[in-house]
C-alpha cells in the first residue's frame, strides 16, 4: 500500500462510527510517512493508551504516549518522528478499573510469525502490478455465469512442502501449484484463510489479523508476487474470508477494551461453541466499518478476483438458537457488504458458503436477495455423498437422495463443492467412503467426479480428491504425493485431467448452469436399477449431451435409454477404461417419454456422455 498521510476529519469519523468507511486501513494502525511513524488506534472506554515498539533484534521496548484525538475521544494517535518500519509493536491500553491490557493492532498489516503475537510496522510495497496482470483482473470472473468453473480448493501448509520439510512460500508456491493448476485443468484456485492467525490447526479459520497476510509463508510482496502469477497464467485466485466470528486469544480482539468491544455485547450471541470463536457485532457502526475495510483491503492491495465467506449462518440466523430464527442485524450486514463490494470492485466473485436454506442468498439486494453471486450446495453434497456410501446393492432404496437436488436447483446459483469440511474428523477422504474393493472404490470415485461434473452447478475440489488421496487430510506435513507412483493414483490423476478438459470444452456444461432449459430429466426415476439418465444442453442445439450413470454394481448389457432425435450418437466421454469411442443409431423405438432411443452396453459404477454425432444427417 502507498503510504501517504491521511487525517481522520469530522467526515470520515463520521463515515467511521455509523459503519460507511470501506478504507478505514488508511486512517488506522501504523504508517510510515517520511521519516516518521504515526499510530491510530479505536479505542473507547480506557483511560490511557501507549504504544510499545521494538527495534529488530531487540529486546527492550520504547513506549510512546497516545493521545485523544482533538475531535473523538475514542480515538487514540501518536506520530512518532522516526521511521519504524519493521519494528515490532503493541499496544498497553489502562482500562477505567486500573487493568493493563496488551493488544496487537487489529488493522496491523503484518505481524510476527506465531508463536509471537506482536504487530510490525509495514513498508511500503515494492511490488508493482503489471497493466497485463491489472487487465486480466478485469476479465477474470467476465461472464462467469456462462463460463466453465472448476475451483482448486487447498491449505497452503500442507498442499506441498519443501526440500526441508518447511512451509512453501508464497514464491515458492507459485513455482510450484501454478504448474499443477494448469496441467489439472482447473479454472479457479481457492486458499484456506491466510488471514493472520495463531494455530496452525485452525486451518486460518480463527484469525487475528484481518489486514495481515499471515508471516508463515512470506511477505506481502511475496503473495503479490504469486497473485501476478496466477493472473498471467489466467487463474482465477479466490481468498477464504471470514466475516462473521473471530479468534478468543486474548492478544487479538477479543475483550480489546476489557469489555465486549468487536463481539456481541448480547452473552447468549457471544460465543459459537463449535468452534469457540467469538461473534462480530455487527450492530456496532465501527465494527462494521473495520471488516468493510478488511474486505476492501484484500481487493485493493492484493487484487483477489474474489471471496468465499465462511460460517454465514452464524450471521444470516440468530446464533445459537436451534430453530434457526433469521437474524435481521447480519442479514443487513451481509446485504451492505455485498453491494458495497459490488459497487466499488464490480469484477469480483461472491460465493456463499453455508447459508442453509436462507432463501435468496444469491439474489440481487434490489430483489430482496443477499447478494452473493453462488452459494456452496451443501444440499446436494451431502445427499450424494451418503448415497454413495451406501452398499450398491442397497442404493436402490435411497435413490431420492441422488435425484432430490433438481427440485431446487434453480431457485439459487449454486457451486458443486467437495471440500475439506468433507474429508476431515473422521470423514474419511473421498476415496475411502466408498463401499467394495480397492478397484470398486476407484471406479465409483471416477463416477462420483463425473457425476460432479455432469450436474448443474460450478465446481469445487479439495485438494488431494483429485488424485484419489488415500487418506483424509489429517494436517499432516503435505498430501501423500508418493501415491502416485502406483498404478491407480496416477490413474485417478490422469482421468481428473481428462474430465477437466472435457468440461471445458463441452458448453452443455456451463452455459445455462443456472437456467432450467440447460437440464431436463430423461429417466430420474430408475431406482431398481440405480441409473439416472438426463440431458444437458447449452446455447446451441448442436451442443446438447446425454448422460447417463449407473450407480450399481451391476453391468447392463443392451441397456434402452429415450433420446430426442433420430440420428446417430457418439459416445463423447467415459468413466470407465473400456469402450471409449462408440457410435449407435437412434431407433424408431420411443423410451422414456421420447420418441427415440438407443441401446449401449452400461458397464457397473460407470458414467457415459453421449452426444449427436456431428456431419451425420438425420433419419427423420
Amino acid at each position: 500500500m502507498n503510504q501517504s498521510t491521511v487525517q481522520l476529519t469530522q467526515k470520515e469519523l463520521e463515515a467511521f462510527h455509523t459503519g460507511q468507511m470501506k478504507d478505514a486501513y488508511r486512517y488506522f494502525g501504523a504508517h510510515t510517512i517520511g521519516d516518521q511513524t504515526s499510530f491510530t488506534l479505536w479505542v473507547p472506554q480506557v483511560t490511557k493508551v501507549s504504544v510499545a515498539c521494538i527495534e529488530p533484534g531487540s529486546l527492550s521496548e520504547e513506549i510512546f504516549q497516545m493521545e485523544q484525538h482533538p475531535l473523538d475521544e475514542t480515538i487514540w494517535q501518536v506520530q512518532v518522528p522516526r521511521k519504524l518500519t519493521g519494528y515490532a509493536y503493541e499496544y498497553i491500553l489502562e482500562t477505567p478499573n486500573s487493568d493493563i491490557l496488551r493488544k496487537s493492532d487489529p488493522y496491523a498489516r503484518s505481524s510476527e510469525k506465531r508463536p509471537k503475537t506482536k504487530s510490525i510496522v509495514a513498508g511500503a510495497s515494492k511490488h508493482t502490478w503489471s497493466k497485463a496482470v491489472l487487465n486480466q483482473k478485469k476479465i477474470q470472473n467476465k461472464n462467469h455465469f456462462e463460463k466453465p468453473m472448476a475451483i482448486y480448493e487447498l491449505h497452503i501448509g500442507t498442499w506441498k512442502r519443501n526440500a526441508q520439510g518447511d512451509f512453501l512460500s508464497y514464491r515458492e508456491l507459485a513455482t510450484k501449484l501454478i504448474p499443477y493448476v494448469l496441467e489439472m485443468g482447473f479454472t479457479h484456485i481457492e486458499i484456506l484463510p491466510i488471514t493472520e492467525h495463531p494455530l496452525d490447526e485452525s486451518w486460518g479459520y480463527q484469525t487475528t489479523g484481518y489486514f495481515a497476510p499471515t508471516s508463515r509463508y512470506g511477505t506481502s510482496d511475496d503473495l503479490k508476487y504469486f497473485i501476478a502469477q496466477c493472473a498471467e497464467n489466467k487463474i482465477g485466485l479466490i481468498l477464504d474470508w471470514i466475516p462473521g466470528h473471530f479468534c478468543v486469544d486474548e492478544h487479538a480482539l477479543a475483550r480489546f477494551n476489557g469489555n465486549y468491544l468487536y463481539e456481541s455485547e448480547l452473552e447468549e450471541r457471544r460465543m459459537n461453541p463449535d468452534w469457540g470463536t467469538l461473534n462480530f457485532d455487527v450492530t456496532k457502526g465501527e465494527v462494521v466499518s473495520f471488516l468493510l475495510s478488511s474486505s476492501h483491503y484484500w481487493l485493493e492491495e492484493f487484487k483477489f478476483d474474489g471471496f468465499r465467506m465462511d460460517a454465514l449462518i452464524c450471521l444470516l440466523f440468530v446464533p445459537n438458537i436451534e430453530e434457526r430464527q433469521p437474524n435481521q442485524q447480519g442479514t443487513d450486514f451481509l446485504q451492505k457488504l455485498t453491494n458495497n463490494l459490488k459497487e466499488f470492485h464490480p469484477h469480483v466473485l461472491l460465493i456463499a458458503e453455508d447459508a442453509w436454506n436462507y432463501p435468496k442468498v444469491t439474489h440481487d439486494v434490489a430483489d430482496g436477495g443477499i447478494g452473493f453471486h453462488y452459494k456452496w450446495n451443501f444440499g446436494w453434497m451431502r445427499d450424494t455423498l451418503d448415497y454413495m456410501e451406501v452398499q450398491p446393492s442397497k442404493r436402490s432404496e435411497v435413490h431420492g437422495k441422488m435425484n432430490f437436488s433438481l427440485m431446487y436447483q434453480y431457485e439459487e446459483r449454486y457451486l458443486l463443492a467437495l471440500s475439506h469440511d468433507e474429508v476431515v474428523n473422521g470423514e474419511a477422504s473421498l476415496l475411502n467412503k466408498l463401499p467394495g474393493t480397492l478397484d470398486d472404490r476407484f471406479s465409483q470415485l471416477r463416477l462420483l467426479l463425473g457425476f460432479w461434473i455432469a450436474h448443474p452447478g460450478k465446481k469445487l475440489l479439495f485438494m488431494g480428491q483429485e488424485f484419489g488421496h488415500f487418506e483424509e487430510w489429517e494436517f499432516k506435513p503435505e498430501l501423500d504425493w508418493a501415491s502416485l507412483e502406483t498404478e491407480n493414483h496416477k490413474k485417478m490423476a490422469n482421468f481428473t485431467k481428462e474430465l477437466l478438459g472435457f468440461y471445458k470444452t463441452e458448453k452443455a456444461f456451463f452455459e445455462l448452469d443456472d437456467h432450467p432449459d440447460g437440464f431436463s430429466w430423461i429417466d430420474a426415476d430408475n431406482h431398481q436399477q440405480s441409473v439416472a439418465a438426463f440431458i444437458r444442453r447449452g446455447h446451441m442445439e448442436e451442443d446438447e449431451c446425454i448422460v447417463v450413470c449407473n450407480f450399481s454394481e451391476r453391468n447392463y448389457e443392451n441397456f434402452k435409454l429415450g433420446v430426442p432425435k433420430l440420428t446417430d450418437y457418439e459416445k463423447i466421454f467415459t468413466t470407465s477404461n473400456e469402450n471409449r469411442k462408440v457410435v449407435v443409431k437412434a431407433l424408431a423405438d420411443s423410451s422414456d417419454d421420447l420418441p427415440y432411443s438407443i441401446q449401449m452396453d452400461l458397464p457397473a459404477f460407470t458414467m457415459n456422455i453421449w452426444k449427436k454425432r456431428m456431419g451425420v444427417k438425420k433419419n427423420e
